[in-house]
């Protein structure tokens, strides 16, 4: 068996078992909400100036958590990472998100990836519990009334580490005699992850599998024309295997089932040397959300991007020079606006 026809039934049996995870999956997905929230914060400027709608683009440093079969785009070893505040200013704030990753293409068509996401608030006030059986014996004396004053200060520190591993699989597909094959790339991938939390004196740990794969269809070689431009359709499994966030106390939490569906599309500007690409994803965590982002890619140097996450506002620009990318984007939110700042580095 060669190499060629090996990655193709390999390709298989991977589709099958997706399909067969997204039948089996619907009673699964709302076990639980907000366990390992941080996770569902996302990953990458980029992306976050799209709206978060990145699933079927999943092309560069932060690829293994929209879709770890985008993992397989990078063909050269690449290094990068983000810092982000979660509300109060950028440099003071309430508490901080960020991850550092990198990705290194193997020998043939393979790529490992390895990434660390943590989200980290200090200083989290802890209060007595109320005295007295109920209001009214409050209401009645006031020494039983709570005087609002913390009695010890704790620290929450989330973290995630990921192992990816992606296979870029390529084939003709044969449209039948009217039409001409057509080249198409069909990457898959899975995340082998780490969770911890430490929260107070505290513990919990667990480990969580992710799978996924993207369709990439050339439609300019469908339609024998220069006048189209690229489709991608991509699927990301998050937390399959059911994963649950076990305490030191013996409690557990389980992580939902989270099903994130995207669709793109890349359409190339000859005339002024850009191209824009616009995206679509729809998750299935918190009871559904859709998220859509468009992106300017001008001379392959500077990109702005704009988009909705669950209805909110975010938008962002980057710059490509040298070996360097810098992403920035500005997520808007009830609470606060949030930043987002991400480098990534190709030696």
């Amino acid at each position: 068996m060669n190499s060629f026809t090996g990655h193709i039934i390999f390709s298989r049996v991977f589709v099958i078992l997706l399909i067969g995870l997204f039948l089996i999956g619907p009673s699964l997905i709302f076990s639980g909400d907000y366990t390992a929230d941080f996770l569902n914060i996302g990953v990458g400027a980029r992306a976050a100036g799209m709206g978060g709608a990145f699933c079927s683009i999943s092309d560069d440093i932060s690829s293994f958590y929209w879709n770890p079969a985008g993992v397989a785009w990078l063909r050269k070893p690449v290094f990068g990472g983000m810092y982000g505040s979660q509300f109060g200013s950028f440099d003071n704030p309430l508490g901080s998100y960020h991850y550092l990753g990198a990705a290194l293409p193997l020998p043939g068509s393979g790529v490992i990836g390895i990434n660390w996401v943590r989200l980290s608030v200090n200083d989290i006030p802890v209060f007595s519990e109320l005295a007295g059986d109920d209001f009214w014996d409050r209401l009645r004396n006031r020494s039983l009334r709570p005087t609002g004053d913390a009695e010890g200060y704790i620290n929450d520190t989330e973290d995630a580490f990921f192992f990816s591993f992606a296979l870029m699989n390529e084939f003709s597909l044969d449209l039948g005699w009217e039409y001409h094959e057509v080249a198409v790339k069909m990457p898959i991938g899975i995340n082998i992850k780490w969770i911890q939390q430490s929260l107070g004196k505290h513990e919990a740990k667990c480990i969580g599998v992710d799978i996924g794969t993207i369709l990439q269809f050339p439609l300019n070689d469908f339609f024998q024309s220069e006048r189209f431009g690229t489709l991608n359709v991509g699927l990301n499994i998050q937390d399959i295997t059911e994963t649950s966030l076990k305490w030191d106390t013996e409690h557990a939490d389980p992580i939902p089932v989270n099903y994130r569906i995207g669709i793109s599309y890349l359409h190339e500007i000859k005339w002024i040397h850009s191209k824009i690409l616009v995206s679509y994803d729809h998750t299935t965590r918190w009871r559904g959300e859709k998220n859509v982002g468009i992106e300017l890619q001008c001379m392959n140097t500077f990109n702005l991007r704009s988009g909705f996450h669950q209805g909110k506002f975010t938008g962002g620009a980057g710059i490509k020079f040298w070996k360097i990318c810098i992403d920035y984007a500005f997520l808007s939110h009830d609470l606060d606006s949030l930043h987002r700042i991400s480098f990534s580095f190709t030696p």
